[in-house]
C-alpha cells in the first residue's frame, strides 16, 4: 500500500511540470509540426535546403517552436558560436545539479551529423553517459535516417547558370554580411576557382586579373592586406572583401546563392532607422571651432533670510546656465539674478 501511494505522488510530481507527449516525438502532429515549420519559416527552409547538418539545424529549430520558446536562430557565426559555449556550460552545470538533486540518471547529447566526422558530445550521470556513448554509430546512423525524411528534394541544376560554390560554412547557410574576416580569405580562393576556372587565382599578375574585382583593391592574396594606410582607414579590410564575394556573384548572375534572411532584413532597417535618429541628435552637438549658445532654464528660487535690525530679507534666485563653447572649452557660466525686496517684520 505504501509502495503505490509513493509511487502515484512521485508521477503525480513529475507530470506537474513536464507533460510526456510534450518531449515523444511519436507524439500526434509532432511531424506535422516539424514540416509546417519548415515550410513557412524562411531561415528553417533555407537550412533545410542546404544539405544534412541544415536540416538537423531546421528540425531543432522547429522542435523548439513547437514548445513555443521565445528564441531564435542565430544566424551570425561568431554569435552563435559564443552562444554555443555558453550554453553547453549551462547545460552541463544543470544536467550536474539535476542528477545530483534529484538522484536520477540524466544526460545532454549534442549530436550533429552530416559530416566527415559528426559531433557527438554527450555528459551526464554514469552509467548512463558510457551506454550512450557505446552506441554512438547507432544513434548518428538513426538521426541520419530520421533527418532523410525531411529533407527538401534538390533542385535540379540549371546549366544556363555559371557554377559558384553555396555559402554554407560547415553546414549552415552563412550572409556574406556575417562571415567573419578569416572565413572570407578561405573563401574567396575557392570562389576564384569556380569563377576563372583556374587551380590557382594568379595574385599579382594583370592578365590573370578577373574583370570584376573591384578597382580600388590591389590584385593580390587576400590573406594580408596590402593597401596604404590611408586605403585601411577608410574602408575595413573585412568590409573589402565582402565587396569580393558580392561582385563576384552579381558579375554572374547569380544573386540567387547572396542569402539573406528575412530577420536579417528587418535588423538592418531597424538598425538604419536608430543610425538616423543618432545622426539626428548629433547635429546638436558643434564640431570644434563653433560656438553654440544654450540656455538652461531652471526653476527660480526664492528664500527669506532674518536680518539682525528687525527686517526680513526675500532674495529671489535665478540660476541660467549659459555655456558659451560646447566641445572646446567646456565652460559653465552661472548667472545669478538676485532680487531683495526688504520688509519690516511686525514683532
Amino acid at each position: 500500500m505504501n509502495s503505490s501511494v509513493t509511487d502515484s505522488i512521485n508521477n503525480s510530481i513529475m507530470s506537474d511540470d513536464i507533460s510526456d507527449d510534450d518531449c515523444d516525438p511519436d507524439s500526434p502532429g509532432f511531424e506535422d509540426d516539424l514540416l509546417m515549420n519548415q515550410s513557412c519559416d524562411d531561415v528553417s527552409a533555407q537550412l533545410a535546403a542546404s544539405g544534412p547538418v541544415g536540416v538537423a539545424a531546421a528540425a531543432a529549430i522547429a522542435s523548439g517552436k513547437k514548445r513555443k520558446r521565445p528564441h531564435s536562430f542565430e544566424t551570425n557565426p561568431s554569435i552563435r558560436k559564443r552562444h554555443q559555449t555558453r550554453l553547453l556550460r549551462k547545460l552541463k552545470n544543470t544536467i550536474e545539479e539535476y542528477s545530483t538533486r534529484v538522484g536520477q540518471q540524466a544526460i545532454v547529447l549534442v549530436c550533429n551529423p552530416g559530416k566527415p566526422n559528426p559531433v557527438f558530445k554527450i555528459f551526464g550521470a554514469s552509467p548512463l553517459e558510457n551506454v550512450l556513448r557505446s552506441l554512438r554509430s547507432v544513434v548518428i546512423q538513426e538521426l541520419e535516417q530520421a533527418l532523410a525524411q525531411h529533407a527538401p528534394l534538390p533542385l535540379a541544376d540549371d546549366p544556363s547558370l555559371h557554377e559558384l560554390p553555396p555559402l554554407v560554412l560547415d553546414g549552415i547557410p552563412t550572409p556574406v554580411d556575417k562571415m567573419t574576416q578569416a572565413q572570407l580569405r578561405a573563401f574567396i580562393p575557392m570562389m576564384l576557382k569556380y569563377s576563372t576556372g583556374r587551380g590557382k587565382p594568379g595574385w599579382g599578375r594583370a592578365p590573370t586579373r578577373p574583370v570584376w574585382w573591384p578597382d580600388d583593391l590591389p590584385w593580390a592574396n587576400v590573406r594580408s592586406d596590402v593597401r596604404t594606410e590611408e586605403e585601411k582607414q577608410r574602408v575595413p579590410w573585412t568590409q573589402a572583401l565582402r565587396t569580393i564575394v558580392k561582385n563576384c556573384y552579381k558579375h554572374h548572375g547569380r544573386e540567387d546563392l547572396l542569402i539573406e534572411f528575412k530577420d536579417d532584413a528587418s535588423d538592418r532597417t531597424q538598425q538604419q532607422h536608430q543610425q538616423q535618429q543618432h545622426q539626428q541628435q548629433q547635429t546638436l552637438v558643434p564640431t570644434s571651432g563653433q560656438q553654440v549658445q544654450v540656455t538652461y532654464a531652471h526653476p527660480t528660487m526664492v528664500q527669506t533670510i532674518n536680518n539682525p535690525d528687525g527686517t526680513v530679507s526675500i532674495i529671489q534666485v535665478k540660476v541660467l546656465v549659459s555655456p558659451s563653447e560646447l566641445g572646446v572649452s567646456s565652460v559653465m557660466h552661472d548667472s545669478l539674478t538676485l532680487s531683495t525686496l526688504q520688509g519690516q517684520c511686525a514683532l
